[in-house]
């Protein structure tokens, strides 16, 4: 392990050797930080001190000039990322507003929504419960949890990896036009099915609600406790809750910008955290810190030590193709040769490297993870406005670190 010191200089905050610890000491003289940025990474020299991180490790700083970049765009609120390499944050970068104009500033534990990457954390806490003894995901999910057209049935695994035979988004239109939850999920048997179980990917929400009664049977808890006591508070997510009564009864927490709702100049204004899918927080519903991301990144990288390596290896292993994910990537198929789905997690193959991911979306929030186990190499970010830049910043971070790439995914936005 080595210290870590402050640097109080244009937001930037160094984990230093003797010269660094110099100039930060100069720095703090100088006064509190002002800005409304803040980050936190390793210098050059550090890296190269380390000896086993990749030199190309110095992309940092030309990462770090990105995300600035994004943060100086007009509809740009709040933003909070983290880069891992072998296990450990090597950037931490948090900037903005929890509301435009508001003055608050994004923290290291400010709430974001985490949409749908909210499905890995509930495929680990079954992963947990089957780890325990408490089930057994290969069973079938009983008929008067997941009714399917012609009576077929689908086991938690096939659940879990999108391959019930539904087709995609099964309900969920109906969901946002206010249905209930529980009166939809027993309308599925109703719909023209798009294969039998087991044989096609197709993303699903509605159905996903099944696994929040199998995990609470399984533990003797209600869902969102047995969240917190088998994964939460196991990994350190200290600051992760559900639901968005529960964000807004947190210390800090990002108000959802969305691209309809603006002031009279087009900036950002605030709108309500409350959304729909609230109603299937298996799928979409927890709330989490930048903080909360890298505890949940570590301890899926396996480098906290904190998770079985059995439950990693269930969660992450291909349960099969997903090829409509693949022709929805446009110009990530510039990298991206083919995609899977495993239990919540995606699997893509990267120019011959193999990323787990996921991303989150809900009106006002983003939300993304990669991790490259392999290397113990993950991204992290989280943001509270509607717009494009946030979601590039992860293929302009590969070009840079893996120098095989113009890294100019940014300025393509504003060609187009």
């Amino acid at each position: 392990m080595f210290s870590r010191c402050v640097l109080g200089v244009i937001a930037a905050v160094w984990a230093c050797g003797t010269a660094g610890a110099q100039y930060a000491a100069q720095a703090i003289a100088s006064g509190p930080l002002t800005t409304a940025s803040s980050a936190i990474y390793l210098s050059p020299a550090e890296i190269d001190y380390l000896g086993t991180l990749p030199r190309e490790a110095i992309y940092l700083d030309a990462f770090r000039e990105r995300l600035e970049q994004v943060m100086a765009r007009q509809e740009t609120v709040g933003l909070a990322v983290a880069v891992l390499e072998q296990g450990e944050p090597v950037l931490v970068y948090v900037g903005g507003e929890e509301e435009a104009g508001s003055g608050r500033p994004i923290r290291r534990d400010t709430l974001f929504r985490a949409a749908s990457v909210s499905k890995g954390m509930s495929a680990t806490l079954l992963a947990i419960l089957e780890h325990e003894g408490r089930l057994d995901l290969s069973q079938p999910v009983p008929n008067e949890l997941l009714p399917l057209p012609r009576g077929r049935q689908a086991n938690a695994l096939q659940l879990l990896s999108m391959r019930t035979g539904l087709p995609s988004h099964a309900m969920d239109r109906q969901m946002e036009g206010g249905q209930n939850v529980s009166l939809l999920r027993q309308r599925l048997d109703t719909l023209r099915p798009a294969c039998a179980p087991g044989e096609c990917y197709t993303y699903q929400n509605v159905a996903y609600a099944s696994l929040e009664v199998i995990a609470a049977q399984a533990a003797g808890l209600d869902f969102s406790t047995a969240l917190r006591a088998y994964l939460f508070d196991r990994i350190g997510m200290r600051t992760a809750t559900v639901g968005a009564d529960a964000m807004r009864a947190s210390d800090s927490w990002a108000r959802p910008h969305r691209r309809r709702e603006r002031d009279g100049d087009g900036n950002p204004r605030a709108g309500d955290p409350d959304t729909v899918y609230d109603s299937v927080p298996a799928a979409a519903s927890v709330n989490v810190s930048i903080d909360d991301m890298i505890a949940w990144a570590q301890a899926q990288l396996g480098t906290s030590g904190l998770l079985p390596q059995s439950v990693l290896d269930r969660v992450h292993t291909p349960q099969g193709e997903t090829p409509e994910q693949t022709r929805r990537l446009y110009r990530l198929s510039e990298r991206i040769d083919s995609t899977w789905y495993a239990l919540g997690w995606r699997v893509y193959d990267w120019n011959g490297q193999t990323l787990l991911t996921h991303s989150g979306y809900l009106s006002g929030y983003g939300a993304q993870i990669y991790m490259e186990p392999e290397t113990g190499f993950a991204y992290v970010g989280l943001w509270n406005m509607d717009g494009d830049a946030p979601w590039w910043l992860f293929p302009t971070l590969m070009d840079l670190r893996m120098a095989d790439g113009p890294a100019d995914w940014l300025d393509q936005l504003d060609e187009d």
